[in-house]
């Protein structure tokens, strides 16, 4: 058990790396509106992995993936997903003027690539084979750094690098991934009528949880772009960046904890929501640790990393907001193995809204950009407190009721 929450702390963070990296390389060679502009584009390709890794990739983990229909299903709404994301945010992010024509087209390549690779780690997952996850990510962040290292040589550093190296990346690890799978998932079904009703009831709302919180950030990076500029965005970004570890530790666990919630349904709601309470507080107690020494190393390490140290209340906010995010999402991945998607989505909702809000709010008054993930860590306490208490507890009150 332990070796395979480690394995799944390893397998975020493997991914972590290489988005850390490329964004400290992107600000090096781009500057700060380079970073701006590249959070935006990477919030999006996030954006799109969580609509499939809820949609399909947690159908795949719940629902009998091995059934012939259900499979077709999976692989036709993976393939559609991806194909149709691909294009439509390439061509609205170009139409904004962000980006040019052939950056969209890289765009909608990286995209659609992005998305299939997180599919191929959802069912690496599923597996509970978390160091092949890890094994994939590497491999597609050095594929990634390759491609950046000869656009240097040849002395073209530019977005379209950038949006090159991560299609490229992604080819890598797809093919990595079709090698590490086990035999047994080592299979496509045919393209017949699958049970897309059964994929859509479990992932629809999955999916559109999944969107919350990278549409949430991304929403974030759009209204401070409107509001103030693309170097403030990469300046929010850089805190952010150097705080990310935090949040890869509390993602990698979340992720093996939704996979081990799946496996253990049996176990009843009150042990279940015992151990995700017990879950949280170590979390928590993660995240507090960490905020110290990230907090004790801001006026050395940020300097060494961005050439410049990112400010310290946006740092703390991000780390609020790493520690707000502890308390929300072990509740929601065991109500969501509960069927309880579509409640859990309601409360994320209010709670998203509430803090995009607050965050327009913020800055429509003039106020620090960096005050903004301080709204958002409020926003997502509330709502992982409120799955537990209107959830979560009604639930495990029943079942001891009814014994």
């Amino acid at each position: 058990m332990k070796r395979n929450a480690v394995g799944a702390i390893g397998a975020q963070g493997a991914q972590a790396l290489g988005s850390f990296v490329l964004q400290i390389l992107v600000v090096r060679l781009l500057g700060l509106e380079g970073l701006g502009t590249f959070s935006i584009l990477y919030g999006v390709l996030v954006l799109v992995a969580g609509i499939l890794t809820g949609f399909v990739g947690d159908s795949l983990v719940v629902l009998d993936r091995r059934e012939t229909a259900v499979r077709s299903a999976l692989q036709q709404s993976a393939i559609g997903l991806s194909l149709v994301a691909g294009i439509v945010s390439a061509i609205v992010l170009r139409v904004t003027g962000l980006i040019t024509w052939p950056q969209a087209v890289w765009f909608a390549v990286a995209v659609i690539l992005f998305g299939l690779e997180e599919l191929m780690r959802r069912l690496l997952m599923a597996n509970v084979l978390f160091w092949r996850v890890a094994a994939i990510d590497l491999s597609a962040f050095l594929g990634s750094l390759a491609v950046v290292g000869m656009g240097a040589l040849l002395h073209r550093i530019d977005l379209d690098l950038f949006l090159i190296a991560i299609a490229l990346g992604q080819v890598v690890a797809i093919l990595l991934g079709v090698v590490l799978l086990p035999r047994a998932e080592r299979f496509l079904a045919g393209f017949v009528r699958g049970e897309y009703r059964l994929v859509a009831a479990y992932g629809l709302w999955r999916s559109a949880q999944q969107f919350l919180r990278p549409g949430l950030l991304t929403g974030v990076r759009s209204l401070v772009t409107i509001f103030v500029g693309l170097a403030a965005t990469g300046l929010l970004e850089t805190a952010r960046v150097y705080v990310a570890p935090a949040m890869l530790i509390i993602s990698g666990l979340t992720s093996f904890l939704f996979v081990s919630y799946a496996r253990n349904k049996a176990a009843g709601v009150t042990s279940q929501l015992r151990r995700a309470d017990r879950s949280v507080g170590t979390l928590l107690g993660i995240t507090t640790l960490m905020s110290v020494v990230f907090l004790v190393a801001l006026p050395f390490v940020g300097p060494l990393l961005f050439g410049t140290t990112p400010q310290l209340l946006a740092v703390i906010g991000w780390l609020a907001y790493a520690a707000s995010v502890s308390a929300v999402t072990p509740y929601g991945a065991l109500a969501a193995v509960g069927g309880r998607q579509a409640f859990v989505f309601a409360i994320r909702v209010s709670d998203t809204l509430l803090s995009i809000i607050a965050v327009a709010v913020i800055l429509a008054l003039g106020l620090q950009p960096s005050l903004a993930p301080i709204a958002l860590s409020i926003g997502s306490i509330a709502g992982g407190l409120a799955i537990r208490a209107f959830i979560l507890k009604p639930e495990a009150q029943r079942e001891q009721s009814s014994l």
